[in-house]
């Protein structure tokens, strides 16, 4: 149990009965809530002084209109920067806490795992019981212990595992999407009390590995849709918006891997809300065309720094639709897949001379204004005995692959040996 031991000042260059006086903040909300928040309510009024309270400590009781409050000496000012008292000790009789053993507020915090300010909050909400100390004898507020260890006792049996933050960015997705995905249950998670009528989710190391296998693309795989398109907000990564303000915004994300604006004139990230309330900012065109019928794909990896990037995306947004292609982001490329066909090219930013050096996989041809594409798969197929197949089709749903893709990368591992 903490031992009362209070703080006298010396009485050098105290102010006087009737003087006028600020409150001079001594903290910030972080450091010490408990004090900002009382100064905040006298911030900018002007007091004067009714009493000077020499013992245990130098401060002051001051006016402040109908007001009144207990003030140390550093926290006022009359306009000339006073020296602050030397410190002392002494002991105060009567005052509550020392009736009952306490923690102080940095130690509730370092127990609970929380900021000072939560702390200041929870005494608020009543969930433990802050020591009243009108006279300020002490400057951190106490609170008494017993009620304190019970949060302490409660938290530690909650479950334990990571929060939707951290799973959103080990998978590369947003909060929102986790949240989405625990509501439908693709995601499994204990739900644990937070805050008044409120809950939060803890995912258990089994089951972020569960989430991992089906949410979380491999290098191998296509893209899913959610790495590259918001559909709450319907808008696809690095897609163009403009506005009357702005003549050019792209849709990228944060790193919360949150989809919002990136402004490239004034180097700001903005989020979709900011977008369309502060600056107007509409699709320069539409993402969505008809499906083409499967005929595979095309693969291009394209650096990010390449003058062709943003109008070659935009041609196939625009053109090729959100439907038909999809989408990986590296570090400093993004990888494509568009599906086979023909679709129209007419562009005078760039031609197909700028984008065969990123082809990877497939072909690429520019006929009488017309890309054709075609993909360098095709399409057989073979009898296996239904155990074999089945033990295939278990294979690659372990690697989170189609058979198709499981069976040519073991041909491929045989034919380069």
């Amino acid at each position: 149990m903490n031992k009362l031991n209070l703080e006298k000042k010396s009485q050098t260059a105290s102010y006087e009965m009737g003087e006028t006086v600020y409150v001079l903040p001594t903290c910030t909300e972080e450091e010490d809530p408990e004090s900002f928040y009382y100064f905040k309510q006298f911030e900018k009024k002007e007091g004067m002084i009714l009493e000077v309270i020499e013992h245990p400590r130098l401060q002051y009781r001051v006016k402040f209109g109908q007001a009144e409050a207990v003030l140390y000496h550093e926290e006022l000012t009359n306009g000339n920067q006073r020296d602050v008292p030397i410190t002392g000790t002494d002991h105060q009789e009567g005052w509550e806490g020392d009736k009952v053993e306490w923690y102080t507020q940095k130690e509730v915090a370092d127990l609970l795992g929380v900021s000072k300010a939560t702390v200041y909050h929870y005494g608020k909400q009543k969930k433990i019981i802050k020591i009243q100390d009108p006279h300020r004898l002490h400057k951190e507020a106490r609170y008494e212990k017993a009620e304190v260890d019970r949060l302490v006792y409660e938290k530690q049996s909650l479950p334990t595992g990571m929060s939707p933050n951290e799973v959103a960015k080990k998978l590369g997705l947003s909060v929102q999407s986790v949240y989405k995905y625990i509501q439908d249950g693709s995601i499994k998670a204990m739900a644990v009390p937070y805050g008044d009528e409120r809950i939060t989710y803890v995912i258990s190391e089994t089951a972020y590995q569960e989430a991992e296998k089906s949410l979380k693309p491999t290098e191998i795989q296509r893209p899913k849709k959610y790495e590259y398109y918001d559909s709450k907000n319907d808008m696809a990564l690095y897609q163009r918006f403009h506005s009357s303000k702005i003549p050019e915004a792209r849709v990228v994300r944060n790193e919360e891997n949150v989809f919002g604006f990136y402004l490239h004139n004034i180097q700001k990230w903005l989020t979709y809300e900011e977008g369309m309330k502060t600056y107007s900012l509409k699709p320069s065109y539409s993402i969505h065309q008809p499906p083409l019928d499967y005929k595979g794909y095309i693969e291009l990896q394209v650096p990010k720094n390449e003058v062709v990037f943003y109008p070659f995306l935009d041609y196939l947004y625009e053109i090729w639709g959100l439907e038909n292609i999809r989408l990986r982001e590296k570090s400093e490329t993004v990888l494509l897949y568009i599906k086979a066909g023909e679709k129209p090219l007419k562009s005078e930013v760039f031609g197909i001379a700028d984008i065969l050096p990123y082809l990877i996989n497939g072909e690429m041809h520019h006929e009488d204004d017309t890309l054709i594409l075609r993909s360098p798969n095709r399409k057989t197929s073979f009898e296996l005995p239904i155990e074999l197949l089945e033990t295939i089709s278990d294979l690659a749903e372990q690697e989170g692959i189609s058979i198709s893709k499981w069976v040519e990368q073991k041909l491929s591992s045989i034919t380069t040996k």
